[in-house]
């Protein structure tokens, strides 16, 4: 688009240079007339007039088009006209010239606006990878450098049709912004554990401690379950601290290779795998643990109702007790039944409770 408007302004402005020069050598002519005397004689004043009124500039050549020619004719022809009326076609090819640079130049300070803070991004993106000395992200990069010097060529070549309407430019310098903000992040990461790795593979293993803490929880838990309670499968113990602990150790080879933007992305997975292994460990062990739990809380719930029925004055009637035993008797065996204990508590639990009912009198009735 830019070099279409050029072409049909080129034409223009050259015939304005052209009829500017025969614009003033008419002036000049009628001015070496009227210096030759001090008192111009009637033939002076009449060429001079002649110069300045009439048809005395012979305008820019013009070339014409074939449809308009005929056989014998000429294929460029030029035209004579006023001082005025050369003066009128030269202020209308001066607009159509300024008009083009103007939309020219707001294109293009529009277009590089827009341009330049990427390319800042991407001079301190290099500098970065640079100093971190990764081929791959280098790599990456230059994909990126690549495409971004591209659009910039475009938007020198033909900055009007890149800023027109219905132009990709925003679209695509997106997302250039956004490829370089990617490798710029990983570039970012890497320099990062380059600058910090041993205290943050200290915190990696930290994490791999505490991950083994609780699966030795959870096989203490399960061997105190299984010789205490009456459970027939319990959740799979979790067994990831001596795999996550290898792979913590494996980042130090990554280090020694100056493997950066791998030992980012390593780390970072890495992390998340702890995390997801903290979880699993921390759910497994609840479970298991909360058997256990489970039991005290049927036990201390059995206390405080045999301390309300003593309260009750019915601590010693015969059909309570026997609610009261059938109750502790499977909650203080080993392994416990839970099942059984709690159906057997709910069945005292309701035999206390009903001695604040009117008319019971703190007698169990059957």
């Amino acid at each position: 688009m830019t070099a279409q408007r050029w072409q049909r302004c080129a034409g223009r402005i050259a015939a304005l240079w052209d009829n500017y020069t025969a614009y003033q050598d008419v002036l000049n002519r009628a001015a070496e007339i009227r210096g030759r005397r001090a008192k111009p004689r009637p033939e002076d004043l009449a060429a001079i007039a002649n110069l300045l009124r009439g048809k005395s500039i012979t305008l820019s050549a013009k070339a014409v088009a074939l449809s308009e020619r005929t056989l014998l004719g000429p294929s460029v022809v030029s035209e004579t006209a006023t001082l005025a009326e050369a003066l009128t076609l030269m202020n209308s090819d001066f607009q159509l010239a300024a008009d083009f640079v103007t939309a020219a130049d707001s294109a293009w300070n529009r277009l590089f606006q827009q341009a330049d803070p990427v390319q800042e991004r991407l001079k301190q993106v290099i500098a970065a990878i640079r100093e971190i000395g990764d081929r791959t992200l280098a790599t990456a990069l230059s994909g990126v450098g690549d495409e971004y010097t591209k659009l910039r060529r475009e938007v020198f070549a033909d900055p009007i049709g890149v800023a027109a309407p219905g132009s990709h430019f925003s679209r695509r310098l997106a997302r250039i912004r956004e490829d370089l903000e990617t490798v710029a992040a990983t570039a970012t990461g890497a320099a990062d554990l380059r600058a910090d790795f041993q205290r943050r593979s200290e915190q990696l293993l930290r994490l791999v401690d505490r991950i083994a803490e609780v699966e030795d929880a959870q096989r203490a838990a399960e061997a105190q379950v299984r010789e205490k309670i009456q459970v027939a499968a319990l959740p799979p113990r979790t067994a990831q601290a001596a795999a996550l602990r290898a792979r913590v150790a494996a980042l130090a080879d990554l280090r020694d290779r100056g493997l950066w933007r791998r030992l980012a992305e390593e780390a970072a997975a890495l992390e998340q795998a702890l995390d997801a292994a903290m979880t699993a460990a921390n759910r497994t062990h609840r479970a298991v643990a909360g058997l256990l739990e489970r039991r005290e809380e049927l036990r201390g719930r059995l206390a405080a109702y045999r301390v309300r029925a003593a309260r009750s004055g019915a601590a010693e009637d015969p059909r309570l007790e026997a609610y009261y035993q059938a109750a502790r008797d499977p909650l203080w065996s080993q392994p416990c039944d839970l099942a059984a204990s709690t159906r057997a508590l709910a069945v005292y639990q309701k035999a206390v409770l009903a001695l604040d009912q009117p008319g019971r009198g703190g007698v169990v009735r059957p």
